[in-house]
């Protein structure tokens, strides 16, 4: 809650303005990118034909490819400073509040220039969101749901072999990631078609 309301009182009403206009711009059918090992591979052999979300890590990976991405969803904890250009440049940006991420709010949200919404999983202040989700990639195929997509492509999700991140246990991710799956296996039962992409 303290960190829900810090960003709150960053963003003030930057996300409420923002919403309503990213979901008339999300389509049926869009493309979330979450961080795995293997998503370089599977980006490598799909043809990129729809809207584009990334999860945290995945942006470089997805920027790198040379793909055009359109909504970044963060808990800061990714390569911040190219969700804060590709911010800049238009891709807009739900970032999250939560109980261990004050610091990197006080460091970064004020860096982000363009289209912003904040998003908790706490029962959010005015002006915040909670869409639902656990991990940034579960989180982004929530708010692309609940802003109208009916059809969800996933690249880069393995449940089973989390990649390695400086500081963080893998033994940790993975039981995140089990959280993640239920999550996505919800969506589906509620309608929305879930695929996974293949390298």
């Amino acid at each position: 809650m303290r960190s829900a309301k810090k960003l709150a009182g960053m963003l003030g009403n930057r996300g409420v303005e923002t919403l309503p206009r990213v979901r008339k711009t999300v389509p049926r059918s869009v493309l979330v990118c979450g961080g795995g090992d293997s998503l370089a591979d599977e980006l490598s052999s799909m043809s990129i034909d729809r809207y584009v979300v990334v999860a945290d890590a995945a942006t470089s990976i997805v920027a790198d490819a040379g793909i055009s991405i359109d909504m970044i969803v963060t808990d800061l904890d990714g390569i911040v400073e190219d969700q804060i250009s590709l911010n800049s440049d238009g891709a807009v940006t739900f970032i999250h509040a939560h109980g261990d991420n004050q610091a990197a709010l006080d460091r970064y949200v004020s860096r982000f220039v363009g289209p912003v919404v904040g998003t908790c999983q706490c029962p959010p202040p005015t002006e915040m969101y909670n869409l639902g989700g656990f991990t940034d990639g579960d989180r982004a195929a929530c708010i692309c749901a609940e802003l109208g997509a009916k059809e969800i492509l996933l690249a880069g999700f393995d449940f089973d072999s989390p990649s390695s991140k400086v500081g963080k246990s893998k033994d940790v991710k993975r039981r995140k990631l089990r959280w993640a799956k239920a999550i996505l296996d919800i969506l589906a039962e509620g309608g929305v078609r879930i695929t996974y992409a293949s390298p």
